[in-house]
């Protein structure tokens, strides 16, 4: 993460969310709006709720900042464009939600064909928020950190299979959301990159402590998923105590000095 001009690895997110289109497109003429579900919910059968519910909250943005704290202090470029990319995939999310409202899994199966793991969710289906929340992340250290960090792209693809497993979504909310994640990360990273006021001092403090507060209530709120617990603890835990040493405990010492960027990204 030597410079923030743009990288090879930036300029591969629009083909990646071509290829997603493209596989979007394949399936929508294959299977349908509706098709696949059914599937999918048979495959995820085999494995446990509590696996599932544990799963699906890599959707929730309070666990994606939990796992994004410890980094926040040596990679504040990252943790901005992360802002960014979510306020601009979240809108979208949000915006097609409101437009156009479709049903869900369980408005339109009757309960003893459908799997419901944790709430019980019967409208404004398309496209998947947690999907995008978890693409926009992953793709956003794609971006900037660089290709070396694919591993992370199949727990984004968990994390939106675990929405048809849980019976919240079909597979094409989740091939859709998909896309508009890895979008909303590559316009993210490049207005981050030319609107820098996440990167002076004290926005990325109060930036910081909003995402604190908000990883604060993770073991309270289980958005439906109570299984989910031990994840939630878990991270929570890694996040707070990454805000504690590396935002309080200077605090406490006598005042966070300097700028934000530190010298692996300088």
């Amino acid at each position: 993460m030597s410079d923030y001009g743009r990288t090879d690895n930036e300029r591969l997110l629009p083909w990646l969310a071509l290829c997603l289109a493209l596989l979007t497109g394949v399936f929508v003429l294959t299977q349908g709006w509706f098709g696949g579900f059914r599937e999918a919910q048979a495959l995820s059968n085999h494995l446990p709720g509590w696996f599932w519910q544990s799963l699906t909250v890599l959707g929730d943005e309070r666990v994606l900042l939990a796992l994004m704290l410890p980094f926040c202090r040596r990679y504040p470029r990252v943790f901005w464009s992360i802002i960014v990319a979510a306020v601009i995939g979240g809108l979208v999310s949000r915006g097609i939600k409101i437009w156009l409202e479709m049903p869900r899994p369980a408005a339109m199966f009757a309960a003893d064909q459908i799997n419901i793991i944790g709430i019980r969710l019967t409208s404004k289906s398309f496209p998947s928020g947690h999907t995008v929340s978890a693409f926009s992340f992953v793709s956003v250290w794609l971006a900037i950190g660089g290709w070396r960090l694919w591993p992370l792209l199949p727990l984004a693809v968990l994390a939106g299979f675990s929405r048809v497993a849980v019976g919240a979504h079909w597979p094409f909310d989740v091939l859709v959301a998909a896309c508009i994640g890895v979008l909303g990360a590559w316009f993210g990273v490049k207005l981050a990159r030319r609107w820098r006021w996440g990167l002076r001092v004290r926005p990325h403090r109060g930036l910081v402590c909003i995402a604190a507060l908000a990883v604060a209530t993770l073991p309270f709120e289980s958005q439906g998923y109570p299984d989910s617990l031990a994840v939630r603890l878990l991270v929570c835990v890694w996040g707070l105590s990454a805000f504690a040493i590396h935002y309080l405990l200077p605090l406490l010492r006598g005042g966070w000095r300097g700028g934000v960027q530190s010298d692996s990204e300088a």
